[in-house]
């Protein structure tokens, strides 16, 4: 092995023990909290869950290129689209099944979403890449029931990537 190679595998494994040091998952916790939370007051303002019949009973969506083969659900079913989603937001602000909740919240947000291209902002798609990365993270080891029903995962630590995913994401240009 040459010595290049030696100090670009040494770099490698400094990242990798940096990145797995554990931390403390209180500020992950706190953010999952409020990130349910947010989602859950969203959901009726934002996504349209206070005017389901209006919006999807009308037949002339602007749909996302290269998604123009998904279409609306009948009306009575959109019901069913948003209380699953805001279930999943309540789940995970509670921490309830997180894994499940996060998948949930996950298919029927991104659903919604590329339904109909006119209402959405900017911040509806950071929304749902957070909820994309909080599946992949340990944010139920604190302030959740999963960690009040499982005493094993109850505010143990969590590799130091569970902050840096989240940190890239939003704060990349600082």
């Amino acid at each position: 092995m040459s010595s290049s190679e030696r100090k670009r595998d040494g770099r490698n494994a400094g990242l990798v023990a940096f990145l797995t040091q554990p931390q403390d998952p209180a500020n992950l916790g706190i953010f999952r909290v409020f990130f349910g939370i947010l989602m859950m007051i969203d959901i009726p303002q934002e996504r349209g869950m206070s005017s389901i019949g209006n919006r999807w009973e009308d037949s002339t969506l602007c749909i996302f290129p290269l998604f123009n083969w998904l279409q609306p659900l009948p009306v009575d079913w959109m019901y069913v689209v948003y209380l699953l989603m805001f279930m999943a937001a309540f789940g995970i602000a509670l921490g309830c099944c997180y894994r499940s909740s996060c998948v949930m919240f996950i298919i029927t947000y991104w659903y919604i979403f590329f339904l109909d291209k006119t209402v959405w902002n900017n911040h509806s798609y950071l929304y749902g890449l957070i909820s994309i990365m909080l599946l992949m993270t340990d944010a139920n080891r604190y302030w959740s029931l999963d960690g009040y029903f499982n005493e094993s995962i109850r505010n143990t630590c969590v590799p130091r990537w569970n902050y840096w995913i989240i940190k890239f994401q939003t704060f990349k240009g600082t």
